[in-house]
C-alpha cells in the first residue's frame, strides 16, 4: 500500500478533510488529486461550522481535520474547535509569514510551524503525518474508552457479586432463589437468555438433568420442566458430567470435532437465534456437580465504541435477525472464572436451601404428627388444632390485604405467618398432660359416678320397699281387728307410695341436674332440696351402717352452674396453657419464631382481663396473634357437632356469640368484625382434619 493509499483510507475512515485558510492559500501548493478533500475557510470560520455564526452548534460529521492556517488565526480557531461534536481530532500546520514570535498555550495539536511556502511533496507529507497522528489519537482514545468501559463493567460485576452474596444468603424460597441466580448471572455477563438445570437422581439410582427454570429478556418464550439424560450428548449434560466450563462464540459453528453439538430445534420453533453461549457447572462444597447454569447471547460491548451501563442484558433488545448478528458478541473470557465462582456460591446456596427446607419439612411433619397424636386421645376434638391454624391463616391473609380500617398498617411477613401457624397448631399441646377423662366428660358426673349414684337410689328404693313390707307384717301381727288393720294398711300403703315416688323424683332430679346446661331453676336451691329429701330417708347397708348417698364430691359436681366441669377440673383444664408454654419453650426456636410460646400461652386471655392463666388484658399485653388464636379456638369449639359437653348450635348462633364476646370486650372486636365481614367461616370445613374411626 502506497503512502497516498493509506492517507485516502484514513481520510475515508475519519470522514477527514483538509482545511486551508484563504489568508495563506498562496503559500501552499495543493496536488490536484487532493482537491476533493480540501476546503477553503475564512475568519470567523462560519464556512467551517456550516452555520450562520460561530455561536451555533456545528452540524458536520468530520472526525479528523488537518488545518493549514496562519499563526494569528490559531487562537480563534482553537476556541471554536471546542464546540465541535465528540469525537473530533485535529492537527494544525501554522504559517508564520511575518517571521514574528508568538507563544502557544496548546501545542499538542500543532503538527508544524512554517515560515516558508509549502510544496506539493511537503503538503503530502504534512497531511499524511497529520492523519497518522489523528489515527494515533483515535486509537488511544478508543483504548482508553475500552479500558474505562471494562473498569465500569468490572465495577458493576463486583456490585452484582456483592448483591449475589447477600441475596443467596437470605433467600429461602427455592423458586425465587433459582430466578435470582439466573437473573444476576445474566446481568453480570450481559446475557439475553439463560437456563438452569438441576441434577436429580432417578429411582433406579441413575442421574438426570431437570430443566428447572429459563428466562429471555428480548421476548417472552414459553418453558416447562423436562428432563434430559446426564451424559455428554447435550451441551448442559457435557458440562454436568465433565464439570468443565464451555465458552462457545457461536453454537452454529460447532463441528464434528468439537466435544458437543447444538440442538437448534428450540430456536426454530420459537424464532430465536442462539449464538454465543457460556455454560458453567454448579459445584457444591463436596466438589459434586448439582446443576448447570447456561447463559446465551452476550450483549456487552467493551470495545470502546459505546458506553457500558452494566445493564445491557435487559437494555439491549434482540428483535431482528440483524440484531443477532450485530448486537451479540462472545462471552468475555474473564466471565469463565467469575461465573464459576457465582455458580459455586449458587450451588452452596441451593444445597443449604434444600437442607433448610428438609429440616423445616421434617419439623413441620413432627409438629403435625404430635398434634394428631394428642388429638387422637379425644376423638371429639380431632382436627381442632389444624382448623384453628387454618382460620388463623385466613385471618392473617385478610389482614395483609386490608388497605383501610384498623389493620391497614399491619402486614405479616412470611416468617411471621409460619410463626403464627406453628403457635396455632401447638396451642393445645399441653393437653397431653391432662386426664383424657376430663376432656370426655359429657355430664356433670362421670358415667361411673352417675351409675353408682343411681344404683344407690335403686338400693334405697328396694330398702324402703323392704322396710314397708316388714312394717306391714308387723302391723298385721299387732293389730287385733280386721277393720283396724285395713285402715292402717291403707295409710301405710299411701305413705309407702309417697316415699317411693319421692325416691323416683329424686332420681329424676339427679338426672336433670347432671345435664351440663344452664337451668331456669336455681341449681343451688334444687341441690339443697335434693339433699334434704335424701337425708330424711333412712337407709343402711348390710353391715348396718347408714348409707351415704350424696357424697360431697357428688354434691359439688351436681352444683355446677354451667358446663360439666367442677372448679378443680376446670382449673386442671386451664393448666393446659401453662403445660403448653413449658413444653414449647424448651424447643430451640430460631429468632423469627421466638414468640410462639407467648402466643400459645396467651390464647385464653381476654381483652377485659378475665381470661387465664395470668388475667392480663388489653392489646398491649395480649399479642395480636394470640387474639387471633383465641377467636379461632372459640369459633371452632362453638360449631363443633360432637363435643360431649354441648349440643350443636347453628352458624348464626355461633356468629352471634362471637359478636357478643367482642362487644363485651372478651374477644378483639376488630378481629370478630374482620372474621364476619370477610366471611372467613365459609372457608373452613368443620370436618376438615377430623380423625374417623
Amino acid at each position: 500500500m502506497t503512502r497516498e493509499d493509506g492517507l485516502a483510507e484514513e481520510l475515508e475512515h475519519f470522514n477527514g478533510i483538509i482545511c486551508i485558510s484563504r489568508t495563506i492559500q498562496d503559500f501552499i501548493e495543493v496536488p490536484e488529486n487532493f482537491a476533493g478533500r480540501v476546503q477553503l475557510i475564512s475568519p470567523p470560520f462560519d464556512d467551517l461550522l456550516n452555520c450562520e455564526n460561530k455561536h451555533e452548534q456545528p452540524s458536520f460529521t468530520y472526525r479528523g481535520l488537518v488545518f493549514f492556517i496562519s499563526i494569528e488565526e490559531f487562537s480563534d480557531l482553537t476556541s471554536i474547535i471546542t464546540t465541535f461534536p465528540e469525537p473530533t481530532y485535529t492537527q494544525f500546520v501554522l504559517i508564520d509569514s511575518s517571521n514574528g514570535t508568538m507563544s502557544f498555550s496548546n501545542v499538542d495539536t500543532i503538527l508544524s510551524v512554517r515560515t516558508t511556502a509549502i510544496s506539493e511533496s511537503e503538503f503530502r507529507f504534512l497531511t499524511t503525518k497529520g492523519f497518522q497522528l489523528i489515527k494515533i489519537q483515535n486509537d488511544v482514545s478508543e483504548s482508553n474508552k475500552r479500558y474505562i468501559n471494562q473498569l465500569h463493567d468490572t465495577q458493576h460485576d463486583h456490585e452484582a457479586l456483592i448483591d449475589i452474596g447477600k441475596a443467596l444468603s437470605v433467600e429461602k424460597d427455592p423458586d425465587r432463589l433459582l430466578r435470582l441466580i439466573l437473573y444476576l448471572s445474566k446481568k453480570i455477563t450481559g446475557a439475553d437468555a439463560g437456563s438452569i438445570y438441576l441434577i436429580e437422581e432417578r429411582e433406579d439410582g441413575t442421574k438426570q438433568l431437570r430443566f428447572k427454570y429459563s428466562h429471555t429478556f428480548s421476548k417472552e418464550l414459553p418453558y416447562e420442566e423436562f428432563t434430559i439424560p446426564m451424559d455428554a450428548n447435550s451441551i448442559a449434560g457435557y458440562v454436568a458430567v465433565t464439570r468443565n466450563v464451555l465458552n462457545i462464540p457461536d453454537v452454529y459453528l460447532l463441528n464434528a470435532s468439537d466435544p458437543v453439538s447444538f440442538n437448534s430445534s428450540f430456536d426454530r420453533i420459537h424464532d430465536y437465534r442462539s449464538k454465543s453461549m457460556l455454560v458453567v457447572p454448579m459445584v457444591n462444597h463436596l466438589d459434586q456437580a448439582i446443576g448447570v447454569i447456561q447463559l446465551i447471547n452476550s450483549k456487552e460491548y467493551l470495545d470502546g465504541t459505546e458506553d457500558s451501563t452494566g445493564n445491557e442484558a435487559f437494555e439491549v433488545v434482540l428483535s431482528t435477525p440483524e440484531d443477532f448478528d450485530t448486537k451479540v458478541v462472545p462471552f468475555d473470557e474473564r466471565y469463565e472464572s467469575l461465573m464459576e465462582s457465582v455458580a459455586s456460591q449458587a450451588a452452596i446456596a441451593i444445597e443449604n436451601n434444600r437442607m433448610m427446607l428438609q429440616i423445616r419439612n421434617q419439623f413441620e411433619e413432627f409438629v403435625k404428627a404430635s398434634v394428631i397424636a394428642i388429638e387422637s386421645r379425644d376423638i371429639a376434638t380431632s382436627g381442632h388444632s389444624f382448623r384453628v391454624a387454618q382460620i388463623c391463616m385466613e385471618l392473617a391473609e385478610a389482614i395483609n390485604k386490608s388497605d383501610e380500617g384498623p389493620f391497614k398498617d399491619t402486614c405479616f411477613s412470611e416468617s411471621e405467618l409460619k410463626e403464627l401457624e406453628y403457635a396455632a397448631l401447638l396451642h393445645d399441646f399441653g393437653k397431653v398432660y391432662i386426664d383424657v377423662a376430663i376432656f370426655q366428660k359429657a355430664k356433670k358426673l362421670y358415667p361411673r359416678d352417675l351409675d353408682n349414684l343411681l344404683l344407690k337410689m335403686d338400693y334405697l328404693y328396694r330398702y324402703q320397699e323392704l322396710m314397708f313390707a316388714i312394717d306391714q307384717v308387723q302391723m298385721a301381727i299387732d293389730t287385733e281387728t280386721t277393720s283396724q288393720y285395713s285402715k292402717k294398711a291403707r295409710e301405710l300403703e299411701e305413705h309407702r307410695n309417697r316415699v317411693l315416688q319421692q325416691i323416683m323424683n329424686i332420681k329424676d332430679t339427679i338426672v336433670q341436674l347432671n345435664e351440663p346446661v344452664v337451668l331456669d331453676a336455681d341449681v343451688s336451691a334444687m341441690l339443697d332440696e335434693l339433699e334434704s329429701s335424701v337425708t330424711c330417708l333412712d337407709c343402711v347397708d348390710i353391715e348396718g351402717n347408714r348409707l351415704c348417698i350424696l357424697t360431697p364430691e357428688i354434691e359439688t359436681n351436681l352444683g355446677i352452674q354451667r358446663g360439666s366441669l367442677n372448679p378443680k377440673e376446670r382449673k386442671e383444664i386451664e393448666s393446659h396453657v401453662t403445660h403448653t408454654y413449658n413444653f414449647v419453650s424448651k424447643i430451640p426456636w430460631p429468632p423469627e419464631y421466638r414468640r410462639i410460646p407467648e402466643f400459645a400461652l396467651k390464647h385464653h386471655e381476654k381483652m377485659d382481663g378475665t381470661g387465664y392463666p395470668d388475667g392480663v388484658k388489653g392489646e398491649e399485653n395480649i399479642p395480636l396473634q394470640a387474639r387471633m388464636i383465641a377467636l379461632a379456638d372459640i369459633y371452632d369449639a362453638l360449631i363443633a357437632t360432637d363435643r360431649p359437653y354441648k349440643s350443636p348450635i347453628t352458624l348464626d348462633k355461633a356468629l352471634a356469640i362471637l359478636k357478643e364476646e367482642g362487644n363485651h370486650n372478651k374477644l378483639d372486636n376488630r378481629l370478630v368484625e374482620l372474621f364476619i365481614t370477610h366471611r372467613i367461616f365459609e372457608k373452613i370445613d368443620r370436618n376438615d382434619f377430623r380423625i374417623i374411626r
